[in-house]
């Protein structure tokens, strides 16, 4: 039996610096503009992280079975 890589490496990594980077952006502007401007409570990373990892799980599906449709037609 042969095994093959996978190749689910890449995809991880992106992944990760995606959330890392998805959740900095918006810690940071979550705070900058609703608590200086509107006097909101400031919000946590764990906060951020939450909601970077809620809109990754939304979109990517999205993406990927757009992907799959078109290379299973030609």
């Amino acid at each position: 039996m042969i095994l093959e890589n996978e190749g689910h490496g890449r995809p991880i990594v992106i992944s990760l610096i995606a959330i890392g980077a998805g959740a900095i952006a918006i810690l940071w502007s979550w705070n900058t503009l609703a608590v200086d401007l509107f006097g909101s409570a400031e919000t946590e990373c764990r906060h951020a992280i939450a909601v970077a990892m809620a809109l990754i799980a939304i979109c990517f599906p999205v993406g990927r079975s757009s992907r799959f449709g078109r290379s299973q037609e030609g």
